[in-house]
């Protein structure tokens, strides 16, 4: 758990600060194309990844069903492109830390969605889990019912 818990810390802060970066190019006005830009950079990133996994992952690649190609691939765009550019949208029309801090809302939708679409049961959600979510869900009310500086 602890383990996991470092990781997302190290995720986060990889995250905000290669935004922040992005998005202090100022010369970029259009944020349709600065994720454009951001994806190309990304792509030569991808082109080496790609070679890895296909050197090293043929058994794992020959398993993959051709409609969890389609799954990967939407899901790809989804979190690739569309996210990209409503984030750099936000960023934008307000600031980078109240988008950031909008990320409080990630945890209620992944429990939303999961319990939805069946992959966590109900039941399976114990107090300290549900008491959680609960005091995620109350300090993300608290945040978006603040009054907003001007």
């Amino acid at each position: 758990m602890y383990k996991g818990l470092l990781l997302g810390i190290l995720l986060h802060s990889i995250s905000a600060t290669g935004y922040l970066v992005i998005v202090n190019v100022t010369s970029i006005k259009s944020e349709l194309f600065r994720t454009g830009v951001m994806i190309c950079f990304a792509s030569v990133v991808a082109l080496a990844v790609v070679l890895f996994t296909v050197f090293t992952g043929q058994q794992q690649l020959a398993a993959i069903q051709p409609k969890e190609y389609i799954y990967i691939a939407i899901g790809s765009i989804m979190v690739m492109f569309v996210a990209q550019l409503v984030y750099f949208l936000g960023v934008r029309v307000s600031n980078m830390t109240t988008m950031a801090l909008t990320v409080l809302a990630f945890p209620i939708i992944s429990l939303i969605l999961e319990v939805v679409l069946g992959r966590v049961k109900l039941s399976s959600l114990g107090i300290y889990d549900l008491a959680g979510f609960a005091l995620m869900f109350l300090g993300y009310v608290v945040f978006i019912s603040k009054p907003m500086a001007q």
